[in-house]
């Protein structure tokens, strides 16, 4: 009788060992559980674009260059940007109130008061003209008397900005490619500012044909007759942007992506894939 009674007590405490610590594992890996899936979410950083609407109002998608260049720095830095868009001087706004990271904004005396990140990639600012229009282009010294498209709220350098409506006139549209380009054709305008990634007018010119190939095809069925100046005025050099000392430690963290980025050549493959 004392050999079952002992052999049950036996059995009876290692039955209970065993539960008690099914219990505390279960319990240990339930405490864990929220901290592994912490290391394991990506981060999220608000991420401030500009927005660019068609002759609708219809927000334009993100150009696929950009839209592969930010997947590449969410991979590199393992994390997600939350993407808000919008009008330029509302994105100015908002990153010095401190609600995100800008992108694609540069250097200069309008936004001197905030923290910027290397150079990413330059935006060329082309000038196009009607065909039947073209004048000679060296600085901003030629645009005297002449009437200037411009997208509203936007920025193109000191230079420009000291002689915008001195010098010459300009006439400030939402960032919506087709209707400022329907403006030059009516004669509204004698030039219109268009950035783009292109180094090249001729590239500059064929995209313009291209975007405009179905929307703007005249009576005649001929596309509209415009030319790209061959000389930019102005290479902007763009950069991620935010109030000082609020995201200083993503700006380190961005730099450190740039520069291996254009280092190893993965920032220019990225933003030339799509050029002809």
């Amino acid at each position: 009788m004392a050999s079952i009674m002992g052999s049950r007590s036996v059995e009876w405490f290692r039955r209970r060992s065993v539960r008690t610590c099914g219990c505390l594992l279960l319990s240990w890996l339930l405490m864990m559980s929220p901290v592994q899936a912490a290391a394991t979410e990506p981060a999220t950083l608000v991420l401030l674009i500009r927005e660019n609407r068609n002759e609708s109002g219809d927000m334009q998608p993100l150009r696929p260059e950009v839209r592969h260049l930010l997947d590449y720095v969410e991979r590199r830095l393992q994390i997600r940007f939350d993407i808000r868009r919008y009008t330029y001087p509302r994105l100015i706004d908002n990153v010095r109130q401190g609600e995100g990271l800008a992108f694609g904004l540069s250097k200069g005396k309008l936004l001197s008061d905030l923290a910027f990140s290397d150079v990413f990639y330059a935006n060329y600012v082309w000038l196009v003209v009607r065909s039947d229009a073209v004048f000679p282009f060296d600085s901003v010294a030629d645009l005297q008397g002449k009437t200037i498209g411009i997208t509203r709220g936007s920025s193109y350098g000191d230079a420009f900005e000291a002689q915008r409506q001195v010098k010459f006139n300009v006439e400030e549209d939402v960032s919506s490619d087709i209707p400022r380009l329907k403006k030059l054709m009516n004669r509204r305008m004698d030039a219109m500012l268009f950035g783009d990634f292109h180094e090249r007018a001729d590239e500059v010119a064929a995209y313009l044909h291209q975007v405009t190939a179905r929307d703007m095809v005249r009576a005649d069925g001929n596309q509209p007759d415009f030319t790209v100046l061959p000389k930019p005025l102005l290479v902007d050099e763009l950069c991620f942007a935010a109030t000082p000392g609020r995201y200083d430690l993503w700006i380190r963290k961005l730099n450190g992506v740039i520069r291996s980025g254009k280092k190893n050549g993965d920032i220019a493959r990225i933003m030339n894939a799509g050029r002809k």
